[in-house]
């Protein structure tokens, strides 16, 4: 609710905006939860959220499209009706430090999006607690960066500085228009975490076959170990597609996006009854094959 931007508008304007999580499998795909967005300055306006047309419970606060995400991650993971092994996602969600580690503390592997200008380093960093002084003063604890230590790197950097005999053509799976097929190189990297060393873990990059050296990159981070395959992390980190085709169809299908709610409760009923006629669609699709 409020003056956000919208996705489907394309611009900023007065508008409800949720963030939703997707289950694909090689059974099939679907939306399986949301959550609304509220901003900030509007639920700080207490006329607005106490008025009938809106409604909002009085417990419900501020929280970030990434907190939602995460929230919903917890419940997914907590429910354990779901099984999966991998979380994916654009860069406004992978960019999170805080999301990446969620993910792997829950014990999944993530290949998230990233942003070109998210830092890794391809080297030891060297980094380390400095010795104590000879002097009076605190023992150090903290581990830093030493004198003569590599430097971190953007993302995008690291994947131009590759030659090009590393990139690979796959065929990552087959879609409604044909084969969907990426050049794809990755390498093992460790990530740069709130400014210091994270985990050991994989840089991929993807771009259109049959790009030039200049082309436009897509960059992906994944915690996954070294033994997995690039086919099975490639696919992962193509399921976007799995998404949109899920949104385009409960829109076009089941009316996702035709509602005039203005209600908080209103808007959760008429999402969730939306969702639950998708896969309902979608079970219907699987059985007929």
């Amino acid at each position: 609710m409020g003056r956000q931007y919208s996705g489907t508008l394309g611009r900023i304007d007065n508008c409800q905006v949720g963030v939703f999580l997707g289950y694909a499998s090689a059974h099939g795909h679907t939306l399986v939860d949301r959550r609304l967005y509220l901003t900030e300055s509007w639920l700080g306006d207490p006329v607005k959220r106490a008025s009938p047309r809106a409604a909002v419970p009085a417990d419900v606060g501020f929280r970030t499209k990434l907190d939602l995400a995460a929230e919903m991650l917890t419940r997914a993971a907590e429910r354990g009706h779901l099984p999966y092994a991998w979380v994916t996602a654009d860069a406004a969600y992978g960019d999170s430090h805080d999301l990446r580690r969620l993910v792997a503390e829950q014990g999944r592997w993530y290949c998230f999006e990233v942003s070109r200008d998210a830092e890794a380093w391809t080297a030891d960093p060297g980094w380390g607690v400095p010795p104590p002084s000879a002097g009076p003063g605190r023992r150090p604890t903290r581990a830093k960066a030493r004198p003569g230590s590599v430097a971190a790197q953007d993302v995008e950097a690291i994947v131009r500085s590759l030659p090009a005999d590393a990139w690979i053509r796959h065929r990552v799976t087959e879609g409604e228009k044909g084969p969907r097929e990426y050049e794809l190189v990755r390498l093992r990297v460790i990530e740069k975490v709130h400014r210091e060393p994270g985990a050991e873990g994989w840089l991929m990059a993807r771009r259109p076959v049959g790009s030039d050296a200049g082309a436009d990159i897509e960059c992906y981070l994944s915690n996954a170990p070294a033994t997995v395959a690039l086919a099975e992390m490639a696919a992962v980190g193509c399921l976007r597609w799995t998404i949109e085709e899920d949104f385009e169809l409960a829109k076009g299908e089941v009316g996702l996006d035709h509602y005039e709610v203005t209600r908080y409760r209103g808007w959760y009923h008429h999402i969730t009854l939306s969702l639950m006629a998708l896969a309902f669609l979608k079970s219907v699709q699987h059985e007929w094959g």
